[in-house]
């Protein structure tokens, strides 16, 4: 490799297109930058400097890493999220740009319907980015995070300490709703929802990630259905259960919520796509 930011940046940029990643110009520039430990604009303020040896060696351990499909996430240990960045690691989900859509719908529902804040449940919070999200932008909020991944929890106990909202975001370990013991107003969560059968087609980067939190069953539904089942109990009346699901699933996880929620009114929003990635469930 040459010395010189630019240069790496475009050799790395090149080593990464050879070997199919996509946004490889991107990729690089925040390989680059996690090496170096540069922002975006002293990154880009520096493009005419020299690299050190040793950097230079650090970047062939990272490039290394990527082209043998390492998630770029796991690599520079971080992940932007609704605007906040988040530790992760290969023991959590990395948090994914339409999940923010779980985030949206939550705020919308605790807005509309209570001035003095509310009880939220997270179920499956792996790196806890949608709890903290929420109680980040709902100070007034009481959030319960579960996870039956005690690793995934520690994960999140470190963002939650790093965003300050530990006082209001509470880690539980447990099978999706039974750690929560009290009724709350909102139920959130992006369970698995993959089918199982399918899990082999993914790109080897998301098969790097946690199957358990991937692994929907035979048809992606089965985790679904037990949350379902459990949340009647743990809703509070005119409370709310918002779900991420894949879009082929809307029909089937409609009759399911409609099932456990008789008479409740059952919508669903769509993602940047138009595709359908989250059902409300309004009790």
């Amino acid at each position: 490799m040459s010395d010189e930011i630019r240069q790496v940046a475009s050799e790395v940029e090149a080593i990464l297109e050879r070997n199919g990643i996509s946004d490889s110009r991107l990729e690089a520039e925040v390989l680059l930058r996690h090496a170096l430990q540069y922002d975006r604009a002293q990154f880009y303020a520096s493009l005419n400097e020299h690299i050190s040896a040793k950097h230079i060696q650090h970047i062939h351990v990272l490039v290394e890493r990527r082209i043998a499909r390492e998630p770029l996430a796991y690599i520079t240990g971080q992940r932007e999220f609704y605007g906040l960045d988040f530790l992760v690691s290969p023991n959590v989900l990395i948090p994914r740009q339409e999940t923010e859509l779980l985030v949206d719908a939550a705020l919308a529902f605790a807005r509309e319907h209570s001035n003095d804040g509310i009880a939220i449940a997270d179920i499956g919070t792996g790196s806890g980015a949608v709890a903290i999200a929420i109680g980040v932008n709902l100070p007034d909020s009481l959030v319960y995070a579960t996870d039956s991944s005690a690793a995934a929890l520690e994960v999140a106990n470190c963002n939650r300490q790093r965003h300050d909202v530990a006082v209001r975001v509470s880690l539980h370990i447990g099978d999706l709703l039974a750690p929560v013991v009290q009724r709350v107003d909102l139920i959130v969560s992006n369970p698995p929802y993959i089918a199982n059968h399918l899990l082999p087609g993914l790109p080897p980067e998301v098969l790097r990630e946690p199957q358990l939190a991937l692994d929907g069953g035979d048809q992606g539904l089965e985790v679904i259905r037990r949350l379902l089942e459990q949340a009647p109990p743990k809703l509070k009346a005119g409370g709310q259960l918002i779900l991420e699901i894949s879009p082929e699933q809307l029909e089937q996880v409609c009759a399911m919520a409609q099932e456990q929620f008789p008479g409740s009114n059952i919508k669903y929003i769509n993602d940047l796509l138009g595709l359908a990635r989250c059902v409300t469930i309004s009790k």
